[in-house]
């Protein structure tokens, strides 16, 4: 591993333009580590862009405070603009399908770097640097900056510290380490504000927003002896309430808060006839497995995928698959 963190610094120092991404619909730790990265690459006089596919969920912008992640479908890039890139990095993503249409405009001269924390990452990069131990991109990224000896700044001590918090579910996942909890002392010792990172993430709701919570936890699926919670989000919800869906982000933790459940889950209608999966799980149960399935990801305990079903059609599919998980059965690989 030292090896290839050697192989990514000599990069950086010849490389010119960069682009920087991550797997579609960033979350808490794509978002932190992306940051973090580009401020080391910009105090190295590089050129460097951040761009995803898919909106920063509203509970992150305070980690972008400078407007530096742009989404695709907003831009209008065409494929010679991202041409003149010479180094990718694609952070936190186990597959080049799941960046979206990012895939096809990356420039075939570019350097590919490959940076993930996900077991079934398909080493598709030059560079692979990958870390099936580190509790989240974040956690790699900070042994990156050490290795270029970078001076931590609040900002990038907060950026990193969200990206663990979000990925270890405020440390009560299992890949919450000894080491991600050093890593995470060093960066409130550089800056990070605990108390603050936790309140922007995870309690910093409109009331509009808790309308909708009222409503979703009014009418819970719990199925399977109760070791299931299914909770459903309707898109004639969302334009009711007037919420904006990057909001919603996270609104799957709630199936975990009753007792007995196992797997939780959160379906999403989307308005394009497809349906979003969310899930969560408890102790063992590993909820990737149902995720990449349907083309999707994550991890053991969170992992999400996107069914081209309506939301009735997706909840039959979705729970056959869990309560598979639950009895220890192979899990079906089906086309969503």
């Amino acid at each position: 591993m030292n090896d290839t963190v050697g192989k990514i610094v000599n990069l950086i120092e010849r490389s010119s333009t960069v682009l920087i991404t991550s797997h579609q619909d960033p979350d808490g730790d794509s978002i932190g580590s992306q940051l973090a990265l580009g401020e080391l690459l910009e105090s190295r006089g590089k050129t460097c862009r951040i761009v995803n596919q898919g909106p920063l969920p509203s509970k992150y912008m305070f980690l972008d405070t400078q407007n530096k992640i742009a989404d695709v479908d907003h831009l209008k890039l065409q494929k010679d603009v991202f041409a003149a890139f010479d180094s990718v990095f694609v952070l936190d993503c186990t597959s080049l399908s799941r960046l979206g249409q990012l895939e096809r405009l990356f420039p075939s001269k570019a350097t590919l770097v490959n940076i993930d924390h996900h077991p079934d990452n398909e080493r598709f990069g030059t560079i692979n640097y990958l870390d099936v131990g580190a509790s989240a991109t974040g956690e790699m990224i900070f042994c990156l900056l050490e290795a270029c000896e970078f001076s931590v700044s609040p900002a990038v001590a907060t950026q990193l510290y969200a990206a663990i918090l979000s990925d270890t579910g405020r440390f009560k996942f299992p890949n919450t380490s000894p080491r991600c909890l050093k890593v995470c002392a060093e960066l409130v010792a550089s800056g990070a504000n605990p108390k603050r990172v936790t309140n922007q993430i995870y309690f910093n709701h409109s009331p509009a927003f808790l309308k909708l919570l009222g409503t979703i936890l009014s009418s819970p699926q719990i199925v399977d002896r109760g070791r299931i919670c299914a909770l459903t989000l309707k898109q004639s919800l969302l334009t009711e309430l007037k919420i904006d869906p990057r909001e919603v982000e996270g609104l799957v933790d709630y199936s975990l808060f009753v007792r007995g459940v196992e797997i939780g889950l959160l379906f999403t209608e989307k308005g394009d006839g497809k349906t979003k999966v969310n899930l969560r799980s408890q102790n063992e149960y590993d909820v990737s497995r149902i995720a990449r399935g349907f083309g999707g990801g994550g991890h053991r305990n969170a992992a999400g995928c996107t069914l081209g079903h309506d939301l009735d059609q997706t909840k039959r599919i979705i729970l056959d698959q869990v309560k598979r998980v639950l009895k220890d059965e192979p899990v079906r690989s089906l086309s969503g």
